[in-house]
């Protein structure tokens, strides 16, 4: 009877120890708005522009609506984004590149750049992609997929990553993809260990 007891006792801490890697687990891949729950995390946006640029307006919208709610995106972090007319807990944002210059110290007019709440996409990239992606001739549809999620992920709590995925060799979501690729394969959409999410 007391090796009953001491084997029920055992499968017991066994399991709490199982558990509590499957939650270590769970909470790194799959970001919970509500741990106890598991509610999907909503966030609204607005679309707009900022100075004088050249890219179509609603071809922005529309591709960042697509981008937002595609199931390679961030949704497999449970996250849901619904576009709303202002008022928005994002402001997804067409810029000429002196206003993204002019948003942060931190900012350039070569790049397109997240100042939270505000995601600021470059027109000049919106409309030419970058050399690291066009000289693989990589789809200017694709770069900008890349850097909405791109951008999307600051807003979401990610910094810089620097290597590539290691068993595929494909590019983070946060490699900084315009700049250069560091010799990882392009990749517009975030990687199974970056389905995070904090501080929002």
């Amino acid at each position: 009877m007391l090796e009953g007891l001491v084997g029920l006792l055992l499968q017991a801490e066994i399991s709490k120890a199982q558990i509590e890697v499957q939650d270590s687990v769970d909470s790194y891949y799959v970001a919970k708005a509500d741990s106890a729950t598991g509610h999907v995390i909503e966030v609204t946006y607005d679309v707009n522009s900022r100075g004088e640029i050249a890219g179509d307006l609603e071809e922005f919208r529309n591709v960042v609506a697509e981008t937002l709610s595609d199931s390679r995106g961030w949704v497999r972090a449970n996250v849901k984004f619904t576009e709303v007319e202002n008022g928005g807990r994002l402001h997804m944002v067409l810029a000429a590149p002196a206003e993204v210059a002019a948003a942060s110290s931190g900012c350039s007019d070569k790049l397109s750049c997240t100042v939270k709440p505000y995601v600021y996409i470059n027109d000049d990239r919106w409309l030419g992609g970058s050399d690291s992606y066009n000289e693989l001739g990589v789809t200017l549809q694709n770069y900008r997929r890349m850097v909405i999620n791109h951008e999307v992920g600051h807003f979401l709590g990610h910094g810089h990553v620097t290597e590539c995925e290691t068993s595929t060799g494909l590019a983070p979501i946060m490699l900084q993809q315009s700049t250069g690729l560091l010799g990882c394969k392009p990749n517009s959409w975030p990687l199974p260990n970056e389905l995070w999410v904090k501080g929002i």
